[in-house]
């Protein structure tokens, strides 16, 4: 009996394993609105992350890839948004049910409500955002934002800043509330490295 048992908790314990982000095939996107009515549409470039065993998930967002696609842009929010040199990340941590997840067959799509914090410029604020998660192959899923998660700058001391960038660019206003979207992939660490190029992933990527 010992012997049958033995393998079944082996792969019990083994059943979910650490999983990475992967940023080949992620994505983080933020908006914003300046004099009133140009809106504009901005990203990260560098995510990392992880899911451990117990469902702990942790972003990653390096600030320093911020990318507006213009140049002096992207150095003044660097410099005078997010400070770069004091606070390099921004790391959003969440619980995710990783028993479930585990039960999802392959192409299987569920909604969900994230609850979490996002630490950032020196300050912490609890977020919650309306997800879907995909389940794929090889053990893999992929989270999305349904809707934009709406960040104060006053929660994350960015005011200054935006102040700042008003200034330097001429401005007359910037918006304080700012749309972030996501797409991130978690999948084993070998895999993040290479993804594959016909993943059924692909189809579900809002990008």
């Amino acid at each position: 009996m010992k012997r049958l048992l033995l393998p079944l908790l082996i792969a019990s314990q083994m059943s979910f394993a650490d999983l990475v982000l992967d940023n080949s095939v992620s994505q983080l996107n933020f908006g914003s609105i300046k004099n009133s009515s140009v809106a504009e549409l901005h990203r990260f470039g560098t995510l990392s992350g992880n899911v451990d065993k117990s469902g702990k998930a942790l972003i990653e967002i390096d600030l320093g890839s911020v990318d507006t696609r213009i140049d002096i842009r992207d150095q003044r929010m660097k410099e005078h948004l997010f400070n770069v040199g004091q606070f390099p990340k921004a790391v959003f941590s969440s619980e995710i049910d990783v028993e479930n997840i585990e039960k999802m067959a392959v192409g299987e799509v569920q909604q969900r409500r994230l609850k979490g914090k996002l630490d950032l410029h020196g300050n912490e604020a609890p977020m919650e955002v309306l997800v879907r998660i995909v389940k794929t192959t090889g053990g893999a899923f992929t989270v999305y934002t349904v809707e934009p998660v709406f960040l104060s700058a006053k929660d994350f001391d960015l005011g200054p800043g935006i102040d700042k960038l008003l200034e330097l660019a001429g401005l007359k206003s910037i918006t304080r509330a700012i749309p972030v979207t996501f797409s991130v992939v978690f999948r084993e660490g070998d895999a993040a490295d290479e993804p594959e190029e016909d993943s059924p992933l692909k189809k579900f990527l809002p990008f």
